[in-house]
């Protein structure tokens, strides 16, 4: 039994004098791991906005999978609505930039006019904009942070880390 793997990362080998030992060899968790670890623990209610059908689909599909609750919205105008005249508004708003109605920087202003609670909102740039001037675009309109498109799951689920405050 010198050595023996009964299982990835798990074997038993013999100890001359001891007997068996139980030895494992886990890999540590991906900073990918433990932010999804994070998301399924925390949960919560999200705003997703983009005018892509496909893109508020995948967005979507990812946060779902990670614990959180999506609503979805067509474009900006959608947007402020969903975040000023709901019961319960959501948690962060994801809000792509370029949209035909009303475009992501001009949503973040009407929402950052909002009093109270609704106009503190996190609200996270997702675009194809990826030049360092839009960063900054986003960043001066009053969005919290930025993420570029295509998304990726770890990039997302970090900036939502970063603005969303733990569950009361």
């Amino acid at each position: 039994m010198d050595g023996d793997i009964l299982q990835d990362g798990l074997a038993v080998e013999a100890r001359p004098g001891v007997g068996p030992a139980l030895r494992t060899s886990l890999a540590p968790k991906s900073d990918a791991d433990r932010l999804l670890d994070w998301a399924r623990a925390r949960g919560g209610r999200l705003l997703v906005v983009d005018d892509s059908a496909t893109n508020r689909m995948v967005t979507a599909g990812l946060l779902s999978r990670a614990g959180f609750s999506v609503e979805l919205a067509t474009g900006g105008a959608e947007a402020v609505v969903a975040v000023a005249k709901s019961a319960e508004p959501p948690e962060a708003v994801l809000m792509d930039v370029s949209m035909p109605d009303v475009d992501g920087i001009a949503a973040t202003a009407t929402i950052r006019s909002l009093s109270g609670e609704r106009g503190r909102i996190p609200i996270i740039a997702v675009t194809a904009n990826a030049q360092p001037e839009d960063r900054g675009h986003c960043l001066a309109a009053g969005m919290n942070d930025y993420v570029v498109k295509p998304v990726r799951g770890a990039d997302l689920l970090a900036a939502l880390k970063r603005w969303l405050v733990p569950p009361s």
